[in-house]
């Protein structure tokens, strides 16, 4: 580990004779952080903020070497494996598209020259080790850098260097995968850097960028040789590979002489059975090749009830039309991150929803109560960060009324909520999990909390409704004898006294967050750790100040 001392002095500016006159090779290696943030699957903060945001991965670092919870840092939503202990879990029904080290989240940022790459170096500086793999973007796909297994180092900030593949060609787009299964809490990303050497025909250039050698001496993991083949096939985009749309609509008819092979005589069943063990990118390369199989394809739409095409940016209107015009049957739509469409209010066509998934898009009030309404079977609705709905209420009124099975609502940052729309959820006696973290609207009293049915409640997120005290728990006390998960983090009026009445008295609790929550002290945490050793009980903080006043975005929160 370095020194504080030695990682100031690297932040220097860069000196145009610190290098030999003579080391012409080293004069072409420049260093440079993220000049911009691309594309992401989540993000810790809000759209109209840049507290916890991917954002935050511009430029230097801004809190390494200390070690904890800023809001100058990227922090993605999940850690550990508390979300697929939820009860709107996911589940794989595709195995053969997952990777031997599955990907939770992913970053993909930009640097301002594109280089040969010769180390990246990632600035973790709250519970590391979640990084699995980092690709460099090429001239049509994408090349794997690097893959290990995640890890946990322990309590301590670093800069992950790991040693990286050498290519053949410059790049200045990178992308990140994490795997979040071991780390304990939140992990924090404060920068990266890209260290590369110039083309050729640019060797004339000088690096004139403002950082020198940010590395130190230490053991890298290994480079992970297993799955090779199938990353690569993983790593090519889908939506380059097939075209446009519209264009392959009219290849349709044209005519390309005699069928190829026999393929078109198979049955459907024999071809389903022999199709069903390849994975995605095989199964698309098929259908550019074999028109029978495509048409196959498409006729097998009408039947189609799962459909995930979370952060795809090849999804737009058009394709949102073929989706809902071809496979009417759907029961889980799942697209998160999808930020390229506007005329959300056609999937309303759809009538036989149980699962739908719009985490961060920007769909509208209008679009998602016209869902909703036609969709009363539906049991688990994603529309976290949503800032084009202004009126959740209306949403939340209409999942209350129409949808009697609903299971699992997240509503996080949804700064349009208010305690009127979560009293409408009262008539959902089904309901296993609520995410209202950071509804602010919602967040001037926690009365509202007596409202809910419970019985059936696992998982609760309160963070930062600093409104909630000990009454407002203590009335849904006994609603909620089930009640495995409870956020409370950024609750500031809520005593160790409440807390450890939850602790006695809910036996399926397993996780409770209390970070930032100034009625608690560190102490009574520890005892509680003792007490309770089958619960994991969380608090975060900054550097070693456990017991100082929370930060000021708990204390006084705004739309951040």
């Amino acid at each position: 580990m370095q020194s504080a001392a030695d990682i100031i002095s690297s932040l220097l500016w860069f000196k145009e004779d610190s290098c030999p006159e003579d080391d012409k090779d080293s004069q072409n290696i420049i260093e440079q952080f993220v000049q911009n943030v691309d594309d992401f699957s989540s993000q810790y903060g809000s759209e109209i903020s840049v507290s916890y945001t991917a954002f935050n991965l511009r430029g230097p670092p801004s809190n390494f070497p200390d070690y904890g919870d800023y809001p100058q840092a990227f922090v993605m939503r999940t850690y550990g494996t508390w979300w697929d202990e939820a009860p709107s879990v996911q589940k794989e029904y595709m195995p053969q598209n997952s990777s031997a080290i599955p990907s939770h989240d992913f970053v993909e940022v930009a640097f301002e020259r594109a280089v040969y790459p010769l180390e990246v170096a990632v600035f973790e500086t709250y519970n590391p080790g979640a990084l699995i793999r980092i690709w460099a973007f090429g001239p049509t796909s994408w090349i794997l850098l690097w893959e290990g297994e995640p890890e946990y180092p322990g309590d301590t900030p670093r800069i992950f260097s790991p040693t990286i593949r050498q290519i053949n060609f410059p790049t200045r787009i990178l992308r990140l995968e994490f795997n979040h299964r071991l780390l304990p809490y939140y992990t924090e990303l404060d920068a990266v850097l890209l260290r590369g050497r110039v083309p050729a025909n640019l060797a004339n250039i000088k690096n004139n960028f403002a950082y020198t050698s940010l590395f130190f001496k230490k053991k890298s993991p290994p480079v992970v040789e297993k799955g090779m083949l199938l990353n690569k096939v993983l790593a090519s985009n889908l939506h380059e590979k097939l075209g446009n749309p519209a264009i392959l609509m009219q290849a349709d008819n044209l005519d390309t002489g005699p069928p190829l092979g026999d393929f078109q005589r198979l049955p459907d069943e024999t071809i389903l059975s022999v199709m069903k063990f390849l994975d995605m990118q095989s199964l698309c390369r098929c259908a550019q090749v074999n028109r029978h199989f495509r048409s196959f394809l498409k006729d097998s739409g009408a039947e189609l009830t799962h459909l995930r095409m979370n952060c795809c940016k090849f999804v737009d209107n058009f394709v949102l039309r073929a989706i809902v015009d071809t496979s009417s049957n759907l029961q889980e739509l799942c697209l998160r991150s999808v930020v390229s469409c506007t005329e959300w209010s056609c999937i309303a066509s759809l009538t036989k929803l149980k699962r739908l998934d719009l985490y961060r898009t920007h769909i509208t009030t209008s679009a998602a109560v016209a869902i909703v309404w036609s969709n009363p079977g539906l049991q688990h609705l994603n529309v976290g960060s949503c800032k084009m709905i202004s009126a959740m209420d209306e949403v939340a009124l209409a999942l209350g009324a129409n949808c009697p099975d609903l299971m699992s609502v997240d509503f996080w940052k949804s700064y349009s909520l208010t305690a009127v729309g979560i009293r409408a959820l009262g008539s959902c006696r089904n309901l296993q999990e609520l995410d209202v973290g950071w509804c602010l609207q919602a967040g001037g009293s926690g009365e509202w909390l007596a409202s809910l049915s419970g019985g059936e409640i696992r998982k609760l997120f309160l963070g930062a409704l600093r409104g909630v005290c000990d009454r407002d728990l203590r009335i849904l006390l006994p609603k909620i004898p089930k009640l495995a998960q409870l956020d409370l983090l950024g609750v500031r009026a809520v005593t160790s006294d409440i807390c450890s009445d939850i602790l006695a008295e809910c036996r399926e609790l397993r996780l409770l967050d209390v970070s930032f929550c100034d009625q608690i002290q560190e102490s009574q945490v520890l005892e509680w750790r003792k007490q309770y050793p089958h619960v994991s009980i969380k608090r975060s903080f900054q550097a070693a100040n456990l017991n100082a006043a929370p930060y000021a975005l708990f204390l006084a929160p705004s739309f951040g």
